[in-house]
């Protein structure tokens, strides 16, 4: 299953295969970064996370797109997007009882959601775009542009709360290639654009860390010519960027971050580590060869990876699965985690079906 062979149909985070069909088509957990909701009591750190779930399988009815991206704010606010296809079925919601979409056609292909309440959630795109859910209505609230470019595609989107945002992906080179990184940042009510020209690659996924010193980010770089693609892994800290890790872009091998309790986690091939003291320090060692450089959790003792044949629950002290994938080609693709429920979002790319898998604690 190796990623450049299923490219077209399973990208890691989805950015390469946004971005072609932006071009010729006009447009083309929770992120891990979510916040809990403030009604979600803290969990108990100490203890071994469970494992007595009782799972049910939503099939959301989208066929031959791709949903990339989920968020919610309870177990009853969930929400889910994808780029491309039918503007009218690019953003799905479950409301505790089923999934469902309001049928309405937008100008806007969502490829990020993310929030803060059920009255505030965000979710950024193509063409620059950036629109804001008030819990009534989806509304556009800006459309930005870098460098006189306007073909931006927010890959994703991650904050500290609604005053404090950032909105992040890429647009093309002159190579053709989604390279040139662009993050945005909300703040006192104002747009910014980071001085990207030093980096080169998709901005997927960025966190601070828990005491708000560094940023960290992953960027995906997508190569050209005979150049391998590769994952990048950086620090920003007042105005620059330090690499700290990369490696090529492939099941196995890639580089990924986390944000688990407020703490970056980076997912270094087959190791999990956290930054101390300017260190990796390694967190957990994955032997499973199938192990696709993804994680989600509640904490050090409750976490899910995912597998190329399912996910894997570690409690901190061994490692299980809690369910297995039987067709080729199958993604998780985001996760949102509340204290007694699970929402893996799952593409199988065999049959092209986009499933919730539906985890409740007994």
């Amino acid at each position: 299953m190796e990623l450049k062979k299923i490219m077209n149909l399973t990208v890691k985070g989805s950015m390469k295969k946004q971005f072609i069909p932006f071009v010729f088509a006009s447009i083309l957990l929770l992120n891990l970064g979510c916040k809990k909701s403030l009604t979600e009591p803290v969990p108990d750190n100490t203890q071994p996370g469970r494992r007595d779930y009782v799972w049910t399988v939503d099939t959301l009815n989208y066929p031959y797109n791709t949903i990339y991206r989920i968020w919610g704010s309870s177990p009853t606010d969930v929400w889910a997007v994808s780029p491309g296809g039918a503007l009218d079925k690019t953003i799905f919601h479950f409301d505790g009882t089923r999934w469902s979409t309001d049928e309405i056609y937008r100008s806007f292909s969502p490829s990020a959601v993310f929030g803060f309440a059920s009255n505030d959630v965000w979710s950024g795109g193509g063409s620059g775009k950036i629109w804001r859910f008030d819990g009534s209505d989806w509304k556009e609230f800006i459309k930005l542009t870098k460098d006189g470019h306007s073909d931006i595609v927010f890959d994703n989107m991650w904050g500290e709360s609604q005053n404090d945002i950032y909105a992040f992906g890429a647009y093309f080179d002159n190579n053709g290639l989604p390279n040139n990184s662009v993050i945005a940042h909300f703040v006192n009510n104002e747009w910014t654009m980071f001085n990207t020209d030093s980096i080169k690659g998709i901005v997927e996924h960025l966190y601070k860390d828990k005491n708000g010193e560094q940023i960290y980010m992953q960027v995906v770089n997508m190569g050209g010519g005979e150049h391998y693609d590769s994952t990048i892994i950086y620090e920003y800290s007042q105005g620059k960027y330090n690499k700290l890790y990369s490696s090529i872009w492939t099941r196995g091998l890639e580089a990924d971050i986390s944000l688990i309790n407020n703490e970056v986690y980076f997912i270094l091939g087959s190791r999990i580590a956290k930054r101390i003291n300017n260190q990796f320090v390694t967190v957990l060692q994955v032997d499973n060869p199938n192990f696709y450089q993804r994680i989600w959790g509640r904490n050090d003792k409750d976490m899910f990876l995912f597998m190329t044949d399912g996910l894997v629950h570690y409690n901190g002290s061994d490692m299980i699965y809690l369910q297995h994938f039987d067709k080729p080609r199958t993604q998780i693709y985001g996760a949102a985690l509340f204290e007694k429920e699970v929402f893996i979002l799952v593409s199988e790319g065999q049959t092209n079906l986009n499933l919730i898998y539906h985890g409740v604690l007994k």
